[in-house]
């Protein structure tokens, strides 16, 4: 009597498990579509406006630095404290300046590098702490621009060679 309850068991389960169909009435079914959108966005665009600028300084006899932070200001220590503002430069002192174009109110990060190495033949110094006005993720205005400036520190060593140095630098913009 067991082998029929089991066998009758077996049977009943593959009975449920085969699918039955449905069957619908005429006028039961509903359907209802989908969209499938896309916006497609103007290139971003970076363009250097000025350069980072230092000015020009009478060599020092110890080593100093010269700051220029990115809102303008300017700060120097050792003799170049004193002696910064006895020789300019036409163009002066002041911060690279960048305007960052694209769509309005579109977000970006933008990436420098820490420190550069300017050159004047086989002369060289280093400029480092570069830093900029933005931290993390910033978005273009309803214009779709946005005005980034870099600063940075100019250390100078004790009697260095004249010339008019430079280097160039890298700024990565990513639009988010």
């Amino acid at each position: 009597m067991r082998p029929a309850t089991f066998l009758s068991g077996a049977a009943l389960l593959a009975g449920a498990l085969v699918p039955i169909a449905a069957h619908a009435e005429p006028g039961d079914s509903e359907t209802e579509s989908g969209v499938a959108a896309a916006q497609v966005v103007a290139m971003g665009s970076v363009h250097r406006l000025a350069d980072l600028r230092f000015g020009a300084f009478p060599s020092p006899t110890a080593a100093a630095t010269m700051t220029v932070n990115p809102d303008g200001s300017v700060a120097a220590t050792g003799q170049l404290a004193t002696t910064m503002n006895l020789f300019t430069t036409a163009d002066g002192r002041g911060p690279g300046r960048f305007r960052i174009q694209g769509t309005n109110n579109r977000a970006f990060v933008a990436f420098l590098p820490s420190r550069v190495t300017i050159t004047s033949g086989t002369n060289s110094m280093l400029v480092d702490r570069m830093r900029s006005n933005v931290f993390g993720n910033v978005r273009l205005d309803l214009d779709g621009k946005f005005i980034y400036t870099v600063g940075g520190r100019l250390n100078v060593p004790a009697n260095q060679a004249p010339g008019s140095y430079r280097g160039e630098y890298t700024l990565t913009v990513l639009f988010l």
